[in-house]
């Protein structure tokens, strides 16, 4: 009964896969065997963006699939058996024009084994080079590019192809270093937490896309802001940038320039931290064009650290490094300098006395701080100009 069942099954998907004379193209051909046979298909692109979908079925959508796909490990081998919320979903690569894609197919009466499922997938992709096909451009993915690249005229003409709102974009983000799997299995798992959405890419080892919500509340994001950035870290990103505030394409686009112009310089101004928001790449995009630009207002800023100085004086140097790291990378706290140095928190507490006797000034004191913080990050810009 079963092996009758499944030859209906194959036997009606090629009559209608393959009918030449009644269907025009491979995506008309597809809805018909979809239809008849009841079962769903979706083809997604290697970032797990749909580009060809055939619903006929709604009891969850393709997005909650997708994201629910992604955290089983659907990426990782052959035909695979997901269950979401009651529905199953059999996910596995195929090749198209020799680029790899996803095929996603629903049983929606529970009606087929995996094997029939598994031979129903191999009867698809053959289908699709029978008939040419090849999937129009992921939207998607060509969205996040141009918004990264800084072509507005295009990003505003691809959100309305992908449906996307500007006040949905509530941040933007870019992260280095990571295994694809792992960065977009995490961010799946973070999507389903805390509800926002989250449009990927992945290029090399980069992995950069916007972060999409239909909730305003200020609060809301800046909290979600610290998950997401942990969740890249926990997945094994080297570097995560993220801006949130963002309003608008312009925003966004503003957002991907100052990311692009700071990343080569983070490691070096802030060596003990992972994720930079908007507030250190604006503070890196500053010394670095202080930097470039040189003149006196360059000299300013480091004239402040002439007393460390002294040529020769190793006391100097140890600390001015003790100055950079209280300051750039512990927070202005006692305890984690000590932490981050390896040393005594007495052994810190007295270089700091040190440190203000020498500049005369306490650099705790509001007014200090922000030339202070723009002196060092400038200090450690020049060490690597120098070292290059």
């Amino acid at each position: 009964m079963n092996e009758t069942f499944s030859n209906n099954l194959i036997n009606n998907t090629i009559y209608h896969l393959l009918n030449f004379e009644k269907h025009g193209s491979f995506q008309a051909a597809a809805r018909e065997a979809a239809i008849n046979n009841n079962f769903q298909l979706v083809v997604l692109s290697e970032d797990f963006n749909p580009v060809f979908t055939v619903e006929t079925r709604q009891k969850t959508t393709v997005e909650e699939a997708v994201r629910r796909g992604i955290a089983g490990g659907v990426g990782s081998g052959p035909m695979t058996m997901i269950n979401v919320e009651g529905v199953l979903t059999y996910w596995g690569p195929v090749m198209i024009n020799g680029v790899k894609y996803f095929l996603l197919l629903v049983d929606n009466e529970d009606s087929y084994s995996k094997e029939e499922i598994t031979r129903l997938a191999e009867i698809i992709e053959l289908a699709m080079g029978m008939w040419k096909y090849s999937p129009v451009r992921d939207v998607t993915a060509e969205f996040l590019k141009a918004m990264r690249r800084g072509n507005r005229s295009l990003a505003y003409t691809l959100k309305g192809e992908g449906d996307y709102d500007d006040d949905e974009i509530v941040a933007v983000f870019a992260a280095g270093g990571l295994d694809k799997e792992e960065a977009f299995k995490a961010m799946s798992q973070y999507e389903m937490n805390t509800g926002f959405r989250v449009l990927k890419i992945a290029e090399g080892n980069e992995v950069y896309g916007a972060v999409l919500s239909k909730s305003t509340e200020p609060s809301t994001v800046e909290t979600l802001q610290c998950v997401f950035c942990e969740t890249l870290e926990a997945a094994g990103a080297e570097e995560v940038f993220y801006v949130n505030g963002i309003d608008s394409i312009e925003a966004a686009t503003d957002a991907y320039q100052m990311i692009n112009e700071a990343w080569p310089f983070m490691q070096y101004i802030f060596p003990h931290k992972k994720s930079f928001t908007k507030f250190e790449l604006a503070l890196a995009g500053n010394c670095i064009n202080i930097s470039l630009k040189g003149g006196v207002i360059k000299k300013y800023y480091m004239d402040l650290l002439t007393p460390f100085r002294k040529t020769g004086d190793s006391k100097g140097r140890q600390l001015l490094e003790t100055l950079e790291i209280f300051v750039l990378d512990a927070g202005m706290k006692t305890s984690v300098t000590a932490k981050l140095m390896s040393l005594h928190s007495n052994t810190i507490q007295y270089r700091l006395k040190r440190i203000r006797d020498i500049l005369g000034i306490d650099i705790m004191e509001t007014t200090v701080i922000p030339g202070l913080i723009v002196a060092l990050a400038l200090e450690r810009i020049e060490k690597i100009v120098k070292a290059l």
